[in-house]
């Protein structure tokens, strides 16, 4: 069935990742005004080439949060780039959106077939 094939965990994958990439977005423009507050971000070049080792995992791909340790250029330590978080916030709520009209076409293309084979 559909649930369990590749193709839909890869679309489940895709948008629990987008999601936790919004949130992240969102807690580091919440922490804009918090000294010595270090913006988060998700590593998806290693996510993605362990994703390539092992295809067959359960858990088609995990998430490795990390710190940006670029330097501050505010007084009090904070790194938060807020027209950066905006732009890659909006980013990620494309994708997630876009994401979210695949698993929904997915959805219309079996009620079709269901729909079709009860007339």
């Amino acid at each position: 069935m559909f649930f369990n094939s590749y193709n839909f965990k890869l679309l489940e994958a895709g948008t629990n990742l987008t999601w936790t990439k919004q949130e992240l977005h969102m807690q580091n423009i919440a922490n804009v005004e918090t000294p010595g507050y270090k913006a988060k971000q998700l590593d998806f070049i290693n996510v993605l080439s362990e994703e390539r080792r092992n295809v067959t995992s359960s858990n088609i791909i995990e998430t490795a949060v990390v710190e940006d340790q670029t330097a501050s250029t505010r007084s009090d330590g904070n790194n938060v780039n807020m027209e950066k978080e905006s732009i890659e916030l909006y980013k990620a709520y494309a994708q997630y959106s876009m994401l979210l009209g695949k698993v929904r076409s997915e959805f219309d293309k079996y009620g079709y077939v269901l729909n079709s084979n009860m007339k």
